[in-house]
């Protein structure tokens, strides 16, 4: 892939560029108008009909609806469903449903009939109960993720999930997105430590192959301006041999300058340097956490706390074991890996990586960011560019209905 510049930068030019500043905000996100209501439903192979009840659309009708079929987590400020898509149907059962109804097929008052599909998306239903109760207690901001969702959807990628629709109503936000149906990437970890008796993780070209895209992912966020800040196997979902990275939750972003004497603080659109984000407090996870965040007292640049916990992805998709339990040199595990033992820690437990693969953690997980590998360094070490990759088995088609 091509590299931006935005990739190449390294710490110490980022501070050059003058004072650090609070991250910009997002824009607000684009929501529409919902409604949650029994729906008559017509099942396209045997042309029967049933009411359904949950069912989700647009309040004007515009678009396709969504029938709520499996939770499938739950999320802070409330739950995320699997669900399929309905289209508006037209023909024999929606003109035979207007009939019972009294009405005239087709007439602004005849009953909205929906039809099932093969498509899946999962939604994001957050309460707004929740939202209301937790409000300033919370780094996450529902709002926020939403927000931020949109804006990296402005330009696709497939390594970064974005909505496909907000709608709210009084009680719900409902985020729609495109269903992975094969979890998240923790869990491909782990199935991997469990087929080697809990003595390793990946084999490096699965590792690899994995990596890479999320790579890509951070790659596509880098060029929008914003950093992700809470990094992790968790919040990287797996669709058939595609991974995506998700939970935007707790994103910033990043400021900029025009490289004026104004003094302005802009976006990634407009500006052309990066500027070092003042402490916004300890967040994500604190196996994934970079030094920086858990001190919380240093002014940090975005993209290097996420390199910072991609290496860190890296170390467990490797071992099957997190590196250290906090960033914190109190912490005997963090205090080997960042005075370069890590090598040395590894082949203690009877690990072995690759030359490459040490190296390309070693130099993910320095002490300070300056020693760090940038993006673009990362994308062109010869572990990422040169070595052979292993994609997935196919997996079985969805069938929840």
């Amino acid at each position: 892939m091509e590299v931006g510049t935005h990739a190449e930068i390294k710490f110490d030019q980022v501070v050059s560029n003058g004072e650090a500043c609070r991250p910009l905000d997002f824009p607000p996100p684009v929501v529409a108008r919902a409604v949650r209501v029994n729906a008559l439903v017509v099942h396209p192979a045997s042309g029967s009909r049933q009411v359904c009840s949950g069912v989700i659309h647009r309040e004007d009708l515009q678009g396709v609806a969504y029938w709520p079929q499996r939770r499938l987590q739950d999320a802070i400020y409330g739950s995320v469903w699997a669900c399929l898509v309905l289209t508006h149907h037209y023909g024999p059962a929606a003109d035979d449903a207007a009939q019972a109804a009294g009405v005239e097929p087709n007439s602004p008052n005849a009953p909205v009939v929906w039809e099932i599909t093969s498509k899946h998306v999962a939604i994001k239903m957050v309460e707004w109960a929740r939202v209301n109760h937790m409000r300033g207690r919370l780094l996450e901001d529902p709002v926020k993720e939403v927000a931020a969702m949109q804006l990296l959807g402005e330009t696709r990628s497939q390594y970064v999930l974005s909505s496909e629709e907000v709608l709210q109503d009084g009680d719900f936000l409902y985020s729609v997105m495109p269903y992975c149906k094969g979890g998240d990437l923790f869990g491909v970890v782990v199935q991997y430590a469990e087929e080697s008796g809990g003595e390793g993780g990946m084999p490096e070209p699965v590792a690899r192959y994995w990596f890479r895209q999320i790579l890509y992912g951070l790659h596509h966020m880098q060029a929008l301006g914003v950093c992700h800040r809470d990094l992790s196997l968790e919040n990287v979902l797996v669709d058939e041999d595609n991974c995506l990275v998700i939970d935007m939750g707790m994103c910033l972003r990043v400021p900029y300058d025009t490289g004026a004497s104004d003094g302005n603080i802009v976006d990634v659109t407009t500006g052309t340097r990066r500027h070092l984000i003042k402490p916004q407090g300890v967040c994500g996870k604190h196996n994934y956490m970079s030094p920086e965040i858990f001190k919380n007292t240093d002014n940090f640049d975005g993209f290097a706390i996420d390199l910072w916990a991609a290496g860190v992805i890296l170390y467990i998709m490797l071992t099957g074991f997190p590196p250290y339990d906090q960033a914190s040199l109190t912490d005997q595990r963090f205090e080997l890996i960042v005075t370069g033992r890590l090598i040395e820690q590894l082949n203690n437990w009877d690990l072995r990586p690759s030359q490459e693969a040490g190296d390309l953690l070693q130099n993910m997980l320095r002490l300070h960011p300056r020693d760090r590998l940038t993006l673009a360094e990362v994308l062109g070490h010869p572990w990422i560019a040169n070595g052979p990759v292993e994609p997935p088995p196919p997996t079985e088609p969805l069938n929840f209905y």
